[in-house]
């Protein structure tokens, strides 16, 4: 009987660590299909060199490396005797753009129009992110980016995306347009149009997963957003970066340790990383998470393509608190529109969502939410003072989040938002907050602040844990362990007691003694 208790805990070890090798291999599986949020356009499945989503063509990535930069025949004129390139239109973009998510429908649907009057044309799309270095090279400088190709060309057309109508790009391709009627171009094809929620839920996160998208966009931004050309930063671009790494050292938590070790490190080799894309990327590799791992757990619907602008702001939120908790324990006080205007430095020379860079711009420097009041370039020993630089971020946060809600209902051709949704598009919303809120849809300050100070600095209160059907590979394992170890345990233990009761039979002890 010791024997068989002895032999139970070791056989219930043994099924847990299969369980465990089970549940990584179906993490791994998962990491491995992160690639796909590089592109919009691409096709799952297809392995050739460039997929197409109708009739646009995406360039991808060699399965292999290759020697030198990739320079598609579309782009650069090859060296060897080659056909002349058809006119053609070339779209760069950013997967993580909300504007780039938003127009890539509408990019398919002119492709499918131009090509339908001259099928000669053709339509291309580059994923900046996934080709950093050609976008660079292209002088790219904020996403989305048109550029229109005239037949046998390879001088390159600047084309707004506001101005794509079918007539405007045929004619800037030098196609006769006198004759073309363009109506139905304005036809909307509801075979193409995709619902939409209209208003995007709340999702289940805790302050560490605020932790880890601020993390994780972090990093994404030393790889692909502080370096739009191939030369070193211009001196206000390398001020602007050195001022904002300073900043972060100081309103950092310091359970966010290895950004901490990143922004240490930056720093002592400045020189060195604000020369290039490559000396950055060298310098950063030792501690940057890899590509194909970054998976964001908050606010990405489902969508880890959404991770990297989501992430940021938790970053500019977690850095508004840091200020307030800085000034708390430390001097020299930071004064509140000495950390704003880095922050909108920051936002200008390294964010290249053009339409989202431009409306944060424009906000901040026609003092919106009285901005310009709220906040002082002088020192203030007063709390108060420091608090309205987060309350100043998340109303503003919050704006944009109802513009954007009234984008999306716009360009889907739904009804405007109402009150109520307007209000749901605002976070926290009153589900996750009911004592932020007053009757009459105005916020209690302190409420809001205590929220905001829980969500992204102190850890998070119960009651804002709502329900997600979000599918990350943590909560896959975190479940198939639990799941899988119950059951291994309780087979274990019926194995075990039948074994024992087999063993009991056997030594005749269960039978009756008449004495």
């Amino acid at each position: 009987m010791q024997a068989a208790f002895k032999r139970f805990p070791v056989a219930c070890l043994v099924m847990g660590w299969v369980v465990f090798v089970v549940s990584l291999i179906i993490f791994l599986v998962h990491i491995a299909s992160a690639d796909g949020a590089k592109y919009l356009y691409h096709k799952e499945g297809n392995e050739n060199d460039s997929s197409s989503s109708g009739p646009v063509i995406e360039l991808l990535a060699p399965s292999s490396k290759q020697d030198g930069p990739i320079k598609p025949n579309f782009l650069y004129e090859p060296s060897s005797d080659h056909l002349p390139p058809p006119a053609r239109v070339v779209e760069f973009y950013a997967p993580w753009c909300p504007h780039c998510q938003h127009y890539a429908p509408k990019y398919i649907k002119l492709a499918k129009a131009v090509t339908a009057k001259h099928p000669e044309i053709e339509f291309h799309a580059v994923s900046c992110t996934a080709h950093n270095k050609l976008c660079n090279d292209q002088n790219v400088n904020g996403y989305p980016t048109l550029k229109l190709y005239r037949e046998g060309s390879y001088e390159a057309l600047e084309f707004k995306v506001k101005d794509a109508k079918v007539k405007n790009v045929l004619f800037r391709l030098g196609f006769d347009v006198s004759e073309k009627s363009e109506s139905h171009n304005n036809h909307e094809d509801q075979s193409d149009k995709k619902q939409i929620a209209r208003v995007v839920p709340f999702r289940m996160h805790d302050v560490h997963d605020a932790w880890n998208d601020a993390a994780l966009s972090f990093e994404f931004a030393l790889k692909t957003g502080i370096f739009m050309t191939n030369g070193p930063l211009s001196k206000k671009e390398s001020s602007t970066f050195r001022s904002w790494l300073e900043l972060l050292t100081k309103t950092l938590p310091i359970q966010m340790s290895k950004t901490h070790d990143i922004v240490t490190m930056l720093l002592e080799n400045f020189e060195e990383a604000s020369q290039s894309q490559s000396n950055l990327s060298k310098l950063i590799r030792p501690y940057a998470s890899p590509d194909n791992s970054q998976t964001w757990r908050t606010c990405t619907n489902g969508d880890n393509k959404m991770g990297y602008t989501c992430g940021l702001w938790q970053l500019f939120h977690i850095m508004t608190i840091g200020v307030v908790e800085y000034n708390r324990h430390n001097t020299p006080i930071i004064p509140t529109r000495q950390v704003s205007e880095i922050l909108r430095n920051y936002v200008e020379h390294f964010f290249q969502c053009e339409v989202c860079r431009l409306n944060f711009l424009d906000m901040y420097d026609n003092c919106a939410f009285d901005g310009c009041h709220r906040l002082s370039d002088k020192p203030s020993s007063n709390e108060h003072d420091w608090r309205e630089l987060p309350m100043w971020l998340w109303e503003t946060h919050n704006d944009v989040n109802t513009r954007l809600l009234g984008e999306r209902m716009d360009q889907s051709n739904q009804s405007k938002p109402n009150q109520w949704e307007s209000q749901q598009a605002r976070w926290p919303s009153l589900y996750t907050c009911p004592n932020c809120w007053r009757e009459d849809k105005s916020w209690e300050e302190d409420e809001i602040f205590d929220h905001l100070h829980s969500m992204y600095w102190s850890g998070n209160p119960s009651y804002i844990k709502i329900p997600s059907e979000e599918n990350e590979p943590r909560k896959l394992v975190r479940s198939i362990w639990k799941v899988g170890g119950f059951l291994v345990c309780i087979i274990s233990l019926a194995a075990w007691f039948a074994r024992l009761s087999k063993a009991h039979h056997h030594s005749g002890r269960h039978k009756k003694v008449d004495h």
